[in-house]
């Protein structure tokens, strides 16, 4: 395992910038759970999604959720559409049944557009017949605008953004031919199954400055002799069973299907390159996350598994992807047990300049906090009180964001069982559960905030899935869409941290990419992806940083925002802040003042400044 730490850069200043505030956490709950408070500054957290136009219902299938299918419902996107500055809504779309999916007409995503005020009103989505579950966004030709992909059970789909905003077909990445494809009213061999796509991640794996696409796939699944309460083993049956509940089937006991890395090319679209994954084991995945874990300057990627080894995928430079996840602590639990995967978050929880993850998990599995460390990580679920409390939730989507701008990060996690029968007697858990928040601080301690408004996002008891982050009305706030499996998706507006001082920040390159590169060359893709920044508050001994990486894709099968989110508290100047792109440059800005958005170009620097109102 190479070793954990940042860029030489990043180490001196971090080195410069030690003492003063606190950065080494002190020990809080050990393991008993906080009790949930109310947040201090009256926050509420209201869902405005019916009142703003943002009227998604989810389909997944029956109610019953017969097959493992039906029970892991979509994700979201926010991208800019328009080339407008605001962040529109993509929404993965299923089935009302698996027959559905064979006989057709098969689901279209569906697209929101933003008046900039934070309210929508539906657009033609891009005319695509599947079962759409997973997305992801990047500029993929390096026109300057954001593409999406998207997977699902049986499609696997790259758009491209037209010069009108709309999304429009570029290319397929799976095919009909081998059964891969699920093309609704075509009969299909028997007993071959679709590609089951999850998560996606764009990424940039070999320095070429143009976005490669991880993509996540689950398992094997016949659409027309799905396993229904038992499995055929030879001439043994296994019936399908939890907590003495029939139950649908899966994964354990159905094959799971390989990930797959496709090499993106100069003007869009895309090769699979497995010479980039040597090794791999397929595992059931669930969620992908890019991150440069080592500090070498390149992106790797952590895989959340369900029931089998995590993976962490450290790049060599090259794009090759090598599993490290045994040596780094990451792949198993504490007890030494694969765990249900589910969503992965990222950021720097204890500001030592070393990013931490977040990974949800299936009931009586707690959510586990990572914390790097100079090799491998800490697993520091239990010190922050997450073991006792997250236990009984299933939970699917994560976000570790500074959501009421206090400078320290919050632990957002989107919750519901995928069983039914979750809600009969003696489960220990239910089968609707309410999102959580937990403010982490300073401390070690998560404390989970509740709201007194029923009306608020965190009141109701709800099956949630896909959600994304990013500020959907403009005030600098970032907000959270939330996916609801069989029901009506949920927008958080973010009504915390009314007096504390934010940053946010837009990267882009616009370095020519025309020229051919050099050997050993490494180059910064054009919508900034793998650039981190470093924004440093306070003066002398007194100052410390906050460190984020311009990465769209976390959570479960879903993409936020590119825009870096900086709570700067009390704060009303940062003292300086850094971007270290792809490319090995670095842009250094003196100081100025908050709550505005910079706009930092790798080739011209600060671009503009934008005061919020």
């Amino acid at each position: 395992m190479t070793t954990l730490r940042p860029p030489l850069a990043l180490l001196l200043l971090l080195a410069a910038c030690s003492g003063g505030d606190d950065l080494t956490p002190t020990p809080g709950s050990t393991g008993d759970g906080a009790a949930p408070t109310p947040d201090p500054d009256g926050a509420r957290w209201p869902d405005e999604a019916a009142a703003r136009g943002l009227d998604y219902v989810n389909r997944s299938g029956e109610a019953l959720k017969a097959t493992i299918l039906e029970a892991n419902g979509a994700g979201v996107a926010l991208l800019d559409l328009q080339g407008d500055g605001d962040l529109d809504v993509v929404f993965g779309q299923g089935l009302g049944s698996l027959k559905q999916g064979l006989e057709g007409p098969g689901a279209d995503l569906e697209v929101f557009l933003n008046d900039g005020s934070g309210n929508f009103e539906r657009a033609p989505g891009p005319g695509l017949s599947g079962w759409w579950t997973g997305l992801a966004t990047g500029d993929l030709n390096g026109d300057g605008r954001t593409d999406l992909v998207v997977g699902g059970y049986g499609g696997l789909e790259v758009l491209m953004q037209s010069e009108s905003g709309a999304l429009e077909s570029w290319q397929s990445l799976v095919d009909a031919e081998d059964g891969g494809k699920l093309e609704p009213g075509v009969e299909r061999p028997f007993g071959v199954s679709p590609h089951w796509v999850t998560s996606l991640a764009l990424f940039d794996a070999d320095g070429d400055g143009v976005l490669d696409l991880y993509a996540g796939f689950y398992l094997k699944l016949d659409p027309q002799n799905p396993p229904i309460s038992e499995i055929e083993d030879g001439a043994l049956s296994l019936p399908c069973r939890w907590k003495g509940h029939e139950v649908y089937c899966g994964p354990r006991g159905l094959p799971a299907q390989p990930d797959r890395i496709y090499r993106g090319l100069p003007g869009g679209g895309f090769l699979m390159n497995p010479a980039w994954l040597p090794d791999h084991e397929p595992g059931y995945t669930l969620a992908v996350l890019p991150s440069d874990v080592d500090g070498d300057g390149d992106t790797d990627l952590f895989v959340a598994n369900d029931s089998t080894a995590n993976l962490l995928l450290v790049n060599d430079g090259t794009g090759v992807l090598r599993d490290h996840g045994y040596e780094a602590g990451f792949a198993y639990s504490a007890d030494g047990m694969p765990e249900a995967g589910m969503g992965l978050a990222v950021g720097d929880v204890n500001r030592d300049g070393l990013p931490d993850y977040a990974v949800t998990n299936f009931s009586d599995e707690p959510t586990g906090l990572y914390f790097g460390s100079a090799l491998g990580f800490s697993n520091e679920t239990f010190r922050f009180g997450l073991g006792k409390e997250s236990r009984p939730l299933l939970s699917w989507s994560v976000h570790l964001e500074d959501f009421d701008g206090d400078g320290w990060l919050e632990l957002f996690t989107a919750n519901g069982h995928v069983y039914p029968q979750a809600d009969e007697e003696l489960t220990g858990t239910s089968y609707a559960q309410p999102d959580t928040l937990w403010s982490l601080g300073p401390r070690a301690q998560a404390t989970r905030f509740v709201s007194p408004d029923p009306g608020s996002l965190f009141a109701t008891e709800r099956g949630s899935r896909g959600s994304a982050v990013g500020d959907l009305d403009g005030d600098g706030r970032p907000d959270l869409v939330v996916t609801t499996i069989d029901g009506p998706c949920r927008l958080g507006i973010n009504d915390s941290g009314e007096d504390a001082n934010r940053l946010a920040v837009v990267l882009e390159s616009t370095v020519d990419h025309a020229t051919p590169r050099k050997a050993g060359e490494r180059r910064t893709p054009r919508d900034g992806t793998g650039a981190r920044v470093a924004v440093v508050i306070g003066e002398a001994e007194a100052a410390f940083a906050l460190l984020k990486e311009r990465q769209t894709a976390q959570g479960y099968q879903s993409a936020s925002s590119p825009v870096l989110h900086f709570g700067l508290g009390a704060t009303e100047r940062f003292t300086e802040l850094r971007v270290q792109w792809p490319s090995g440059a670095e842009t250094v800005l003196p100081g100025g003042a908050a709550n505005r958005t910079l706009y930092i170009d790798e080739a011209r620097g600060l671009v503009r400044e934008e005061v919020w109102q």
